[in-house]
């Protein structure tokens, strides 16, 4: 290993995050007693995901490259904590308080984040901070309508999303690797 790590599909995980920020967006918008449309944010995921990380379609065009073995084993670790954490969600929370919930699903998205730094570099850290973040004043601040959360989110997710579309290949040289 080399200790230069590079972010090649940083613009692909972009229009993602723009996608899916739309999604949020707009499944809040019809979510009525429900706060989020399960349907319209379950069936905008799965068509998202075939359409832009599992047909190669997108990512031919926007990515500098592939992804080493490690990032990619790091993305699927991430997926999978990401399911893990959102199925104990439903299990242990359950969908009597909706908005609780939803929020802590915001939570468990913006941790599983955290594991994609490894493939998409600081963004996504930024991204993981900010969504938990938004999820916990969610919990606390009970007196402030959910519907203003979920915007957040997904707002959140669309303007991350945007600034990793129009970025430059990034690389990330460890620090003890700059002298030697």
């Amino acid at each position: 290993m080399t200790g230069i790590r590079e972010y090649n599909t940083q613009r692909t995980c972009g229009v993602w995050l723009v996608y899916i920020g739309v999604i949020v967006i707009v499944s809040a918008l019809l979510g009525g007693d429900l706060l989020i449309q399960p349907l319209v944010l379950g069936i905008g995921y799965f068509v998202g995901f075939l359409l832009i990380l599992v047909f190669p379609f997108v990512n031919r065009k926007l990515a500098y490259g592939k992804s080493t073995k490690f990032q990619d084993r790091m993305d699927n670790i991430a997926i999978v904590l990401n399911v893990v954490l959102c199925t104990a969600c439903g299990l242990l929370i359950g969908f009597e308080n909706v908005r609780l919930f939803w929020l802590s699903i915001f939570i468990v998205v913006g941790v599983h984040f955290f594991g994609f730094y490894f493939s998409q570099g600081r963004s996504m850290i930024v991204l993981g901070l900010l969504t938990v973040v938004n999820g916990l004043l969610g919990l606390v601040l009970i007196g402030v309508p959910f519907i203003v959360f979920a915007l957040l989110d997904g707002g959140l997710k669309l303007l991350v999303g945007l600034k990793m579309f129009t970025m430059k290949r990034e690389v990330n040289v460890p620090s003890e690797h700059l002298f030697s």
